[in-house]
């Protein structure tokens, strides 16, 4: 009789433990559904922006890069020892990052 009564209890201990990972294998599932739900617009957003800046028009910057390989060699040495990459590179960078903070609400209070 006991033995009886030592299955029937393993069957209800087995059924516990499938309940259990069900449990957790919906948890997991519902997880992951609501962790997409949040990255999915901005996933999007960021896709909508990749378009937009493919769509700009840089020819006119990219011809006029050549005019810097028809300079002299003085003046070109000349502008190198001034510093005067460095100081593009910054001006450059600083533009950048004034239109990409122009992008973030809340943050257009000055300009």
């Amino acid at each position: 009789m006991g033995a009886f009564f030592t299955a029937i209890l393993a069957k209800v201990v087995g059924f516990a433990e499938w309940i259990g990972r069900l449990f957790v294998a919906v948890f997991v599932a519902v997880w992951d559904l609501l962790r997409d739900v949040v990255t999915w617009p901005f996933d999007q957003l960021l896709d909508l922006a990749k378009s937009g800046i493919e769509g700009i028009d840089v020819s006119g910057i990219t011809t006029n890069l050549s005019a810097w390989g028809s300079l002299p060699a003085e003046v070109s040495n000349i502008l190198g020892l001034l510093g005067a990459g460095t100081a593009i590179n910054i001006i450059a960078s600083a533009i950048a990052v004034r239109l990409v903070l122009q992008l973030i609400p809340f943050v257009r209070l000055g300009s």
